[in-house]
């Protein structure tokens, strides 16, 4: 894929930098697609072949090699929602979400030696073009994202790494379609503690995923989902309003520089 676009690039005569302003993307973005260290999201990817003139070629490409992917095979089905979502409300109780993880935080997370990621590498790229989703051109995902306190003060990849990961946080919530909220440790027991889920609405219904230590599973029965969703709303009611759980993130941040 990164041959492709850096031949059809240069054969056009085009910059990292004009192709990047084409497409309303930085040049930073354009150049880890070159390197394969990002895979064009399908609106992305159309732009390219309307750019290039190419048929279907970059979607295709893109496709292909999303399909390849070294994301695990349980989780595609989820991936393939998350990409098509018009909004994602999530939960975590001990990491950062992956929409939101620098590409050093997903390496400290995904490096693990329990995790036993075989191509570490192919892995981290693969969850650094999961957030394209949030700044696409045509109707960004809108992201609802619950942290439990915790995932601010574990140590992933080192302080360094922490307070990048942290303050690149509180700038996505910059983004009109990106909201973060804090369960304070000062809440003791709720719902949150039974563990991480996620809830994509797609096409006008929403599809949840629920992780575990082994794999993870969608679930689309839209009872159970329904159930998902309640359980989601009561652990927002335990998180700290927008500003205090941004100033907290800040805080937090600041604490490991």
């Amino acid at each position: 894929m990164g041959r492709i676009l850096k031949f059809a690039r240069s054969r056009s005569g085009i910059t990292q930098e004009q192709l990047a302003e084409r497409l309303h993307v930085s040049t930073s973005l354009i150049a880890k697609f070159e390197t394969n260290r990002l895979i064009p999201q399908p609106d992305t990817a159309l732009h390219l072949d309307t750019v290039f003139d190419s048929g279907d070629l970059f979607q295709e490409s893109a496709a292909e090699a999303r399909a390849h992917s070294a994301s695990p095979t349980f989780i595609r089905p989820w991936l393939e929602y998350e990409q098509r979502a018009t909004m994602v409300r999530s939960f975590e109780l001990a990491v950062v979400p992956g929409l939101l993880q620098t590409e050093e935080y997903a390496r400290a997370v995904l490096g693990d030696a329990g995790t036993r990621v075989p191509d570490l590498d192919a892995t981290v790229a693969a969850r650094l073009a999961r957030a394209e989703v949030l700044r696409r051109e045509d109707q960004p995902c809108r992201l609802f994202a619950v942290l439990d306190e915790a995932v601010l003060r574990r140590p992933v990849g080192g302080p360094q790494v922490m307070a990048a990961q942290l303050h690149a946080i509180v700038r996505a919530c910059a983004l009109p379609n990106v909201s973060v909220a804090v369960v304070p440790a000062s809440v003791g027991a709720y719902p949150g503690l039974n563990g991480p889920l996620a809830l994509a609405t797609v096409d006008g219904r929403s599809v949840a995923f629920l992780d575990d230590p082994l794999d993870g599973r969608v679930v689309e029965d839209p009872e159970r989902v329904a159930a998902l969703e309640e359980v989601w709303e009561a652990i927002r009611e335990y998180a700290l309003p927008a500003r205090p759980s941004l100033e907290l993130i800040t805080e937090a941040a600041e604490s490991w520089s």
